[in-house]
């Protein structure tokens, strides 16, 4: 049986949307909207490197069922599993993405890869932080995290329970 059929839809839909939540919760810490794009784009190759990885991502058997299930989800699929915020405000958002996050947490309680869950997910929100932005087309651009990125992965960091 495999863990998406153990933890039932409802799960599987936190599980499965917990990467983009911990990408954003930290992406929108700080910077503006071209940041964060560049930022989400490093989660998002992060994600693509070790879904591709021979023998598994590395961080066990939740991470690898849910990049199987990724690498091989039609766009249509995609769209009807993500998770529709309805927040009005940056605050607002980061309630709902803590929320998430709290059920993905909830939801991997006990899964085989736990634990390589949560760090995966705290692995890339640090990718997020440390992507480089700035500067004026590439040039000049720093990897730097900084304050308020930090505060956000400090307190993901207590959400993961790590």
């Amino acid at each position: 049986m495999s863990i998406k059929e153990q933890v039932g839809e409802e799960n599987w839909k936190y599980l499965f949307n917990a990467m983009s939540a911990a990408s954003s919760f930290v992406s929108i810490a700080s910077g503006g909207g071209t940041e964060s794009i560049k930022e989400l784009f490093s989660a998002s190759k992060f994600t693509q490197e070790l879904s591709q990885k021979e023998g598994g991502s590395g961080y066990g058997e939740l991470v690898d069922e849910v990049l199987e299930s990724m690498k091989n989800m039609a766009m249509k699929d995609a769209k009807e599993m993500a998770i529709k915020y309805e927040s009005k405000t940056v605050e607002e958002l980061r309630n709902e993405l803590k929320i998430l996050i709290s059920n993905a947490v909830s939801a991997s309680t006990g899964l085989p890869g736990e634990d390589g869950f949560k760090r995966w997910l705290f692995e890339i929100s640090r990718k997020v932080a440390e992507t480089k932005t700035g500067g004026f087309l590439g040039i000049g651009a720093k990897s730097v995290v900084d304050e308020q990125e930090q505060a956000a992965m400090d307190e993901l960091a207590v959400l993961l329970g790590l």
